[in-house]
């Protein structure tokens, strides 16, 4: 690998691709990783590639703590995870990048997934924002050139396949860390977050026996901190990319459509995915981390409450506090977005996520003909989320493009948000069919 980096680099560096031209400036300049050495060389040994077969996707209810539940799995010596969204375009990249070879993906990868992602997906970002998450690029590299002298005399039909540049992704970031093992054939972290259907399928392609675990959260929360997120994600793009001007902001559709959909496992994955409660994150992490451990395979260790990235504290600011691990104000209910009535029609709606997954509830909602009642009477009453989509729309869309002299835009949302109204109407006609006769399957809890 030696003679393969620089030509690699070099080739990168003439590319019109904005991907390869990063990976080139991150590694070209790169003189003090030793090729092959000892150290890293030894810790690719720890691997069995071939047997490393174990994998857990990670998935997401809405705000979930899909992040702080990740990072309680960090650095336990019987499992190797990439931090945060560093994972997330794997498949998207092996697509998208199918003509380069294993090594060249391997050097390419960390550089598509900053671009794809941001700063939550950098792996050698410093001082990051969005955590202390990143490696150093010299030891990744290094980590590479070691992987390239124990497996590029390998045959091609097994070296460049799409499951074998995930668990090398996983290897050249571990041992770019420095972290050092129990098991030769540890479990693989994959961070999935959104639900996504193709996403699963090429898991369970790659590994047959890959479980799944949800976090989920109390459904009011759950529904009004997602619609919370998405407002915000809304009204950045609307002061930042003025190139959006000709959308109309939609956080609550969104929201309820994400929300009411996710809750069940992927298909065909049922038997193998469970759900982790964001509350017992918070609350009880000790008894939640014992039951993932056994469930996944691995022996429960006390690094299992540490909330870290490649071993450094995870810090985030809640409400302007800088907290690391468990908190248990933040398990809360909170509604800040969701009035009683619609307290209410959430309570009749996802009446099967509230006690499958043992949050509290009115007592009088486990009458079926009450819960019909109730989504008979509010469905046509549109929700605060949506008063509050609808108010944003007309103040900071349709009223300046009336002044602007966009006159159809300005026009077209009261239709656009009367056609909200109506899918709104629809969804819950249809989710609240498909829960009465059984047909939404809710995640079974952990």
């Amino acid at each position: 690998m030696q003679a393969a980096i620089p030509a690699i680099l070099a080739s990168f560096g003439t590319s019109a691709d904005e991907v390869l031209r990063r990976a080139h400036s991150t590694f070209g300049a790169i003189r003090g990783a030793a090729p092959d050495s000892i150290e890293k060389r030894a810790l690719v040994r720890q691997f069995d590639v071939a047997a490393m077969t174990r994998a857990v996707n990670l998935v997401h209810w809405g705000r979930s703590g899909s992040f702080l539940f990740a990072s309680y799995l960090d650095r336990h010596p019987d499992i190797v995870m990439l931090p945060m969204l560093t994972s997330m375009a794997i498949y998207d990249f092996f697509e998208e990048y199918a003509q380069l070879s294993i090594w060249e993906k391997l050097l390419a990868y960390p550089a598509y997934s900053g671009v794809r992602k941001g700063s939550a997906a950098d792996f050698f970002l410093q001082d990051n924002p969005d955590g202390n998450i990143g490696i150093d690029a010299a030891d990744y590299s290094a980590a590479v050139q070691a992987l390239h002298a124990e497996y590029a005399g390998m045959p091609a039909s097994w070296l460049e396949s799409r499951p074998r540049f995930f668990q090398l992704l996983h290897i050249a970031h571990s041992v770019a860390g420095g972290q050092r093992l129990e098991s030769r054939r540890p479990v693989m972290v994959w961070a999935q977050h959104y639900v996504n259907e193709e996403y699963a399928r090429r898991f369970v392609e790659d590994f047959p026996d890959g479980q799944f675990i949800h976090t989920i959260r109390d459904p009011i929360t759950g529904i009004d901190s997602w619609f919370g997120r998405q407002m915000d994600m809304e009204m950045q793009d609307h002061g930042h990319h003025p190139e959006r001007a000709p959308r109309y902001l939609d956080p609550a559709l969104g929201s309820m459509l994400a929300m009411l959909r996710w809750d069940s496992a992927h298909a065909g994955t049922q038997a193998r995915a469970r759900a982790v409660r964001f509350e017992d994150m918070h609350q009880e992490p000790e008894a939640l981390m014992r039951r993932v451990a056994q469930w996944i395979g691995v022996a429960y260790r006390p690094c299992l409450l540490e909330s870290t990235w490649n071993g450094a504290p995870y810090v985030v600011t809640i409400r302007g506090v800088p907290t690391c691990g468990p908190n248990p104000l933040n398990a809360q209910r909170r509604h800040k977005y969701l009035n009683a009535a619609d307290r209410l029609l959430v309570f009749a709606l996802l009446h099967g996520n509230f006690t499958a997954w043992s949050y509290p509830y009115p007592k009088a909602m486990r009458l079926g003909l009450l819960r019909l009642c109730t989504l008979g009477a509010l469905w046509l009453v549109p929700m605060r989320m949506e008063l509050t989509t609808f108010k944003t729309v007309i103040r900071l869309q349709a009223i300046p493009a009336l002044r602007n002299g966009r006159i159809g835009f300005a026009l077209g949302a009261p239709l656009f948000l009367l056609a909200r109204r109506l899918r709104m109407m629809l969804l819950i006609a249809t989710e609240t069919s498909a829960r009465m006769r059984g047909k939404r399957r809710i995640l079974a809890l952990l």
